[in-house]
């Protein structure tokens, strides 16, 4: 019997970490009861904006989409593409800070879910599996950040600038791409900028990275990682 398109976005949900242990009988419960927004996205739409309020969910159940940060001091743009399932910063719905830290396009048609703020609210109130899930998620995340925070801070420039750029990544693996001037990457390694070219080209001669006018392009971050850090 060939499988339906709602048989294929209920296996995707499953891949999120949210949805773990949610049978279909549940999650069609859910459904529902809250207002939840399936739809197909067309390449090129921007589903939230940095510094936007964040006030829904969205999961990301195919294709790829681009996210972009653009620095405080406005030095540097760090772009990451995902093409798994993923769920669009779960940690700013709520707390101090309920703000998107990056602007979110896609680069392909999506197949996007979107809960609201209050469904959101009312699914972690009666559905204890879900409510563990992000609770679980909220922790793993706080716990990383402390974890980043007590490392020392590298000695070497190589995994100097490999500390900077995974730090700055919401995941250390995949192409990544820094558009960034000479002269701001060196004051960001604490280095001149003759050393912070050097570094650059030698990389890039090892094809770890490409250097291109303002932009740094890693084709795979996780090589990076295990290379130099």
């Amino acid at each position: 019997m060939a499988r339906s398109y709602g048989d294929n976005l209920f296996e995707r949900l499953l891949l999120l970490p949210l949805f773990q242990g949610i049978g279909r009988s549940e999650f069609m419960e859910i459904a529902g009861r809250i207002r939840m927004g399936f739809q197909r996205v067309p390449r090129g739409t921007v589903i939230a904006e940095q510094d936007a309020p964040c006030d829904a969910l969205y999961f990301v159940l195919g294709g790829e989409i681009e996210a972009r940060k653009i620095s405080d001091n406005r030095h540097y743009t760090l772009l990451e593409w995902f093409t798994q399932p993923t769920v669009i910063q779960l940690d700013s719905l709520f707390g101090m800070r309920t703000r998107y830290s990056r602007t979110y396009t896609a680069t392909t048609t999506l197949q996007l879910l979107q809960v609201d703020k209050a469904a959101v609210r009312d699914i972690l109130f009666y559905y204890p599996t879900f409510r563990i899930n992000y609770l679980n998620m909220l922790s793993t995340q706080v716990q990383q950040a402390h974890q980043a925070l007590g490392k020392a801070y590298p000695q070497a420039l190589q995994a100097r600038f490999v500390a900077f750029l995974q730090e700055r990544c919401l995941r250390p693996a995949g192409k990544k791409e820094l558009r960034i001037k000479m002269e701001d990457l060196a004051e960001e390694l604490l280095v001149s900028r003759l050393r912070a070219s050097t570094l650059l080209n030698e990389m890039s001669q090892k094809q770890m990275l490409e250097l291109h006018r303002g932009r740094i392009v890693v084709p795979m971050l996780e090589h990076l990682i295990q290379t130099y850090r």
